[in-house]
């Protein structure tokens, strides 16, 4: 497996999240119990199409990823278990919660050329440009949810069972996207 490129002077690095703990929140259109659940743990309501919302600096987030889904992210554990007892499937006829922790994969890019590296992988036109905005995408062909935290620091998410893959494109397109041939 290729190893995650470090940060260098003037080029972006990458590491795994091992300790992101993640939910999905479904819900159905005009459901008030989500975000009462959200609430509890700092966030204001369901985020709109293309935002990533935070209750601080250090979380937890909601990125939105489709009409009636939003993902939870948090690097503690407490927010997400909050979430997940709320909304535990059978407690709301509207809404639910789903642990995510299994089944995603994150890397954190960070640095400066963030978008540059992110241009050999996706579409110019997914990567999120400013902090707070949240896309999804394909990478090399398969879904990833970008979502940009600051100007030099952005999530990817991508499904677990595909993590050596992804983790081998991220080394790949670094080399790639940065190399100093003579």
């Amino acid at each position: 497996m290729a190893e995650l490129p470090n940060a260098a002077p003037g080029l972006p690095g990458c590491r795994e999240l091992q300790e992101l703990h993640a939910a999905s929140v479904r819900h159905f259109a005009g459901d008030g119990t989500a975000a009462q659940a959200l609430a509890v743990i700092g966030l204001s309501g369901l985020p709109s199409p293309g935002v990533l919302a935070a209750a601080g600096e250090s979380g937890p987030w909601l990125a939105w990823r489709a009409p009636h889904e939003s993902v939870l992210l948090s690097l503690e554990a407490a927010p997400v278990r909050t979430l997940l007892q709320a909304l535990e499937p059978g407690r709301s006829e509207t809404a639910m919660a789903a642990d995510l922790g299994d089944a995603v994969a994150t890397y954190e890019l960070h640095g400066p050329r963030i978008d540059v590296w992110l241009a050999h992988l996706v579409d110019a036109d997914a990567i999120p440009r400013e902090a707070g905005r949240a896309t999804r995408a394909r990478l090399i062909d398969v879904p990833v949810m970008l979502l940009r935290l600051a100007p030099e620091r952005l999530w990817l998410l991508g499904d677990r069972p595909i993590a050596a893959y992804l983790r081998n494109w991220l080394a790949h397109s670094h080399q790639g996207a940065f190399s100093t041939r003579a």
